[in-house]
C-alpha cells in the first residue's frame, strides 16, 4: 500500500514543481488542484475503494493532495520570467521615464509628426535664397506640438560669436538691437552648452539668479550646436508641460531641432557649393538665371518693371597672361564685394563669366536704373583703377537694358543688356542703355 501512494507521488510533486514556476502562482495552483485530484484517482484505480476503509491511508492521500496543491502555490511565487538583479541590468532611468510616463505616447507621436513635416518642409524650402525667417516659424510650430512651448525665440550666432540676431526679417526701418552672446541666461547657455530650465535645482543657485536678472522671463533655454560650432540658441518663455516630469521629452525635443538646424546649415552649404563661384561668392551663371527668372517673373505680376546689367572688367586677361592669378581673385573679389553691399535684398546678382557679372534690379525702369548703376559704377571705377594696388589698369564697362512697357523674359533682357554693353565699347563709353549712353560722375556714392 505504501508503494502505490507514494511511488505516483514523487513523480506527480516534482511536475507541479516545474510548472508552477512557469505559470506564475494562480495558474500553479490552479495546476496544483488538478494534479492532486489526478493522483488520488490513480491511488484509487491502483488499489481499489478498500482505501477509503482505513483512517491512516484516508489521511495520507489528504495529506499528499494537498502537498501538490501546495507545492503548485509556492513554486508559482517565483516565476521564471520575472527579471533578477542578477541577471538583467535596469535600463536607464531616462528610458524608465519615457516608457512608463503616461504622457508619454502622445508626445512620442508628435516628434514623429515633426520629422515628417521638417522632410517636407526641406523639400520645398532648400533651393530658397533666405529659409531662416521660414524655418523660423518651422522652429515655433513644432515646438509648441511637441511641449506645448509657447513665446519661442530662435536665434543665430553672428559676429563670431558676439552676437545673437532672431532668425525672422525684420523690418528693415526698426532698428532692432542684437542679443549679447556671452551675457545673461541665455549668454551662458550659448558659451556653456548647457541648457537651462526654470526650476531645475541642478542648476544653482548662481544660474537661478543669474535667469532672474533677465528682463524677460525664460523658462527654458538651450543651445544649438554642430560639433564644436556654435549656431545659435532657442529660448522659450512659457511650457505647457510640467518640466520635472517631462525632461526626456523636452530632451528629446532639444534634439530634434537640433537636427532640424544642422540639416537646414548642411543643405544651404551644398547648395552654395554647387551654385556659388568660388573666388566671387556671387551665384555661377546657370544659379543666377534660375533665381532672376523666378524674380523677374513675379516683378511681371505685380505690374513691376526691372532692369537687366552687364558689369565688365577689362584688362584681367593681361594680369592673367602674365602670371598674376591672385591679383586676377583679389580684382573679382573686390568687385563682388562692393556689388553686393550696395544691391538690394530683392535684386539678384551673379557672375556671368571670368570678366563679367549680372546684376537684376527689381522695380526701376530704364531712368532710375542709369542712376543706381551711374552710382555702382563711381564706386568700382575706385576700386579697379587703383594702378598702385594692381599694378595694372582695370577698366569698369557696363550694359543695360530695361522691360519698358514689354515683358520681356530674361534671356532677352540679358541679351539686350549685353548687346548695349558692346555698343559701349565702341562708344569707348563707360555705360550705354537703351536710354542712351552716360558718364559716370566722379565722386558720385551710393
Amino acid at each position: 500500500m505504501t508503494l502505490t501512494l507514494i511511488l505516483p507521488w514523487f513523480p506527480i510533486l516534482l511536475g507541479v514543481g516545474v510548472g508552477g514556476r512557469l505559470l506564475g502562482r494562480t495558474r500553479g495552483l490552479c495546476l496544483g488542484i488538478l494534479s492532486a485530484l489526478f493522483w488520488v484517482v490513480l491511488v484509487q484505480t491502483s488499489a481499489g475503494p478498500a482505501i477509503w476503509r482505513e483512517p491512516w491511508t484516508v489521511a495520507t492521500i489528504v495529506a499528499g493532495a494537498v502537498a501538490i496543491a501546495a507545492m503548485g502555490r509556492w513554486s508559482g511565487e517565483t516565476p521564471i520570467d520575472k527579471p533578477s538583479s542578477t541577471t538583467s541590468a535596469e535600463p536607464p532611468t531616462d528610458v524608465n521615464m519615457i516608457i512608463r510616463s503616461d504622457e508619454c505616447p502622445a508626445p512620442l507621436g508628435q516628434l514623429a509628426v515633426a520629422m515628417d513635416q521638417f522632410d517636407d518642409w526641406l523639400e520645398e524650402h532648400r533651393d530658397h535664397n533666405n529659409p531662416w525667417p521660414k524655418f523660423d516659424e518651422l522652429v515655433r510650430s513644432v515646438m509648441y506640438q511637441c511641449c506645448q512651448a509657447t513665446h519661442v525665440k530662435p536665434y543665430r550666432v553672428r559676429n563670431e560669436g558676439e552676437e545673437l540676431v532672431p532668425l525672422s526679417e525684420t523690418d528693415p526701418l526698426v532698428d532692432v538691437k542684437p542679443l549679447p552672446a556671452r551675457r545673461g541666461i541665455v549668454g551662458h547657455v550659448v558659451t556653456t552648452g548647457r541648457s537651462y530650465l526654470a526650476g531645475d535645482m541642478t542648476h544653482g543657485e548662481l544660474v537661478e539668479e543669474l535667469a532672474e536678472e533677465s528682463q524677460d522671463t525664460t523658462a527654458w533655454c538651450f543651445a544649438v550646436r554642430q560639433g564644436t560650432s556654435q549656431l545659435g540658441a532657442v529660448v522659450v518663455g512659457q511650457l505647457g508641460v510640467a518640466p520635472d516630469r517631462n525632461k526626456p521629452l523636452l530632451r528629446a525635443t532639444e534634439r530634434l531641432i537640433s537636427q532640424f538646424w544642422c540639416t537646414l546649415c548642411e543643405t544651404i552649404r551644398s547648395r552654395r557649393a554647387v551654385q556659388d563661384d568660388p573666388v566671387s561668392g556671387l551665384l555661377i551663371r546657370p544659379a543666377f538665371l534660375h533665381r532672376a527668372e523666378e524674380s523677374l517673373r513675379e516683378s511681371y505680376r505685380e505690374g513691376e518693371p526691372a532692369a537687366v546689367a552687364v558689369i565688365a572688367l577689362e584688362g584681367l586677361r593681361e594680369l592673367s597672361d602674365s602670371g598674376r592669378w591672385e591679383v586676377v581673385d583679389e580684382v573679382v573679389r573686390e568687385t563682388s564685394n562692393v556689388l553686393r553691399r550696395k544691391v538690394r535684398m530683392d535684386d539678384r546678382l551673379g557672375r556671368f563669366d571670368d570678366s563679367r557679372f549680372l546684376l537684376l534690379l527689381r522695380r526701376v525702369d530704364s531712368e532710375l536704373a542709369s542712376l543706381i548703376v551711374a552710382q555702382l559704377m563711381s564706386r568700382l571705377t575706385g576700386v579697379c583703377n587703383d594702378r598702385e594696388r594692381w599694378r595694372e589698369t582695370v577698366d569698369v564697362r557696363c550694359g543695360l537694358a530695361g522691360s519698358g512697357t514689354e515683358r520681356p523674359d530674361l534671356r532677352t533682357l540679358v541679351c539686350r543688356a549685353l548687346a548695349q554693353y558692346r555698343r559701349a565699347r565702341l562708344e569707348n563709353a563707360p555705360i550705354a542703355g537703351d536710354l542712351g549712353s552716360a558718364s559716370v560722375a566722379s565722386g558720385a556714392t551710393v
